[in-house]
């Protein structure tokens, strides 16, 4: 039976791997690149339709079904210098520092093998915010593209298991129970542990996790029949209750008696830091020690203001600072104390406005799931409004967290300031000298200014991007 179809020219086929533009969000594909690059390489592409040259990180869960990642599937690799290499690397068993067995994990990370500890964190950081699932609620490789780099990460970052990972690949460095820690990426996210001796270790992501586990045990007993009274309050019986009251009590103590354990350690870093001042000076007029401290206080933040957060950690950090050694020196050098009572009048309104700012971030975060709930069951969700709401919750519960993140932050500083302030057994005068030190200290925290050399910082790698966000960004340039 012939056809009426005239004869269709063909091309040899080429495997096409499916990317995104960064800049006007237009799906496109490419060739698949040989030979087939190692995973987590970044490849060069230009949009067909702007133009713009973007990067396009590579994974091989993208390759075309019935197209391997290994070296023997890519055509004619062999013959030429990459091949060369594959076959060498294949023949060497054992890998060393210099030259690991395969640097996966340092190419996914963006890193070189010689790469320092606090490299790899910065790194890491850029790339878990970026890669982000629920940044990325339309690419099906999101959520196994995070993981990989989570893995990446926690086997780069803890020096026994890079040896192994080294000199044996990723099979013999893997850690049993797995790799990904929810309070390890909090805590890179806000300030990194370049902060923890003065802020310590934030407990919001402990209580947000065990929230999350308290979730998971309410979810396995949603089948079984629950009794409630007329106002819809559940029935429990009385062995019920005093187990739920002891595992709260439990749980109490526990938060309390690890906030008492972060405290004291913060005490004790902060008077043996305060100490370089006060056994240094003669007086409160020693205006030699004095600009030494200052400057050595600069060169902390200027190193500080680099993390993740850092600017805006060291702002919250030295408000307290300085709100607390004002309130010690004006009490203790004022008629009756009336300054101290002004400035707690002050600090009380900072913390009720900052309860008030972070309740109110929690309203507006729970405000855009209730509508995106709504038009759900509505069903007359398209597909860019979701879109556009998943990324507004992002960023919202971003802001959120941070927001609740500097509550704690400050509470337990001013905790920690009333402590190494008050502390009985130190006499007068000494006393006097660390608040001097701590309204210094906090004063060039406060006056700490992003870099405004073009180059992005810290805290414009974890922003929520969105395509609002590149809009603003577009009009800043122009």
């Amino acid at each position: 039976m012939s056809s009426a179809y005239p004869i269709a020219q063909s091309r040899p086929y080429i495997p096409q791997l499916r990317s995104q533009c960064g800049s006007c969000d237009v799906p496109l594909e490419f060739p698949v690149p040989s030979p087939i690059p190692s995973q987590g390489t970044l490849l060069r592409v230009r949009c067909c339709k702007c133009q713009t040259v973007y990067q396009h990180a590579f994974y091989p869960i993208q390759l075309p079904a019935g197209l391997s990642a290994r070296p023997s599937s890519v055509a004619n690799s062999s013959n030429g210098p990459s091949g060369q290499s594959s076959a060498g690397k294949k023949g060497r068993k054992i890998g060393t520092q210099e030259k690991p067995l395969e640097t996966g994990y340092y190419d996914l990370l963006g890193v070189p093998v010689d790469a320092s500890t606090e490299d790899i964190k910065r790194a890491y950081r850029r790339l878990a915010i970026k890669h982000h699932p629920d940044k990325n609620p339309d690419d099906p490789h999101a959520e196994e593209r995070f993981k990989e780099i989570a893995i990446a990460y926690q086997t780069l970052s803890d020096p026994i298991l890079r040896k192994k990972y080294n000199e044996f690949g990723p099979k013999e460095s893997q850690p049993e129970g797995g790799f990904v820690d929810p309070e390890e990426v909090f805590s890179a996210i806000f300030g990194g542990e370049r902060f923890v001796p003065i802020i310590g270790h934030i407990s919001l992501a402990r209580d947000m996790k065990a929230a999350l586990q308290e979730a998971e045990e309410a979810e396995e007993t949603d089948g079984k029949e629950v009794k409630r009274d007329a106002k819809g309050k559940e029935i429990i019986s009385d062995e019920e209750k005093a187990r739920r009251e002891e595992k709260e009590r439990k749980a109490n103590a526990e938060k309390a008696a690890a906030r008492a354990e972060r405290v004291g350690k913060l005490v004790d870093n902060l008077e043996r830091k305060l100490a370089i001042f006060t056994e240094s000076a003669t007086g409160p007029d020693d205006q030699n020690v004095v600009n030494s401290w200052r400057q050595l206080c600069q060169m902390e933040a200027s190193e500080l203001k680099k993390e993740s957060y850092g600017v805006e950690l060291l702002h919250a950090i030295g408000f307290v600072y300085v709100s607390k050694a004002k309130y010690y020196l004006a009490s203790n050098q004022t008629l009756f104390g009336m300054g101290g009572w002004l400035h707690n009048v002050q600090g009380k309104y900072h913390v009720f406005s900052e309860t008030v700012s972070t309740l109110r971030s929690a309203i507006e975060l729970k405000s855009v799931f209730d509508q995106i709930q709504a038009a759900e069951k509505a069903g007359n969700l398209t597909v860019e409004e979701k879109k556009r709401l998943e990324e507004q919750a992002a960023e919202k519960g971003l802001q959120a967290l941070f927001k609740g993140t500097k509550l704690e932050i400050e509470s337990v500083l001013r905790e920690t300031c009333d402590r190494v302030l008050g502390d009985p057994s130190i006499p007068r005068n000494k006393a006097l000298l660390r608040a001097i030190a701590l309204q210094i200290y906090g004063e060039v925290f406060v006056s700490v200014k992003k870099d405004s050399d073009g180059r992005p910082d810290e805290s414009e790698y974890v922003r929520v991007e969105t395509k609002s966000s590149r809009e603003k960004d577009r009009h800043r340039a122009h």
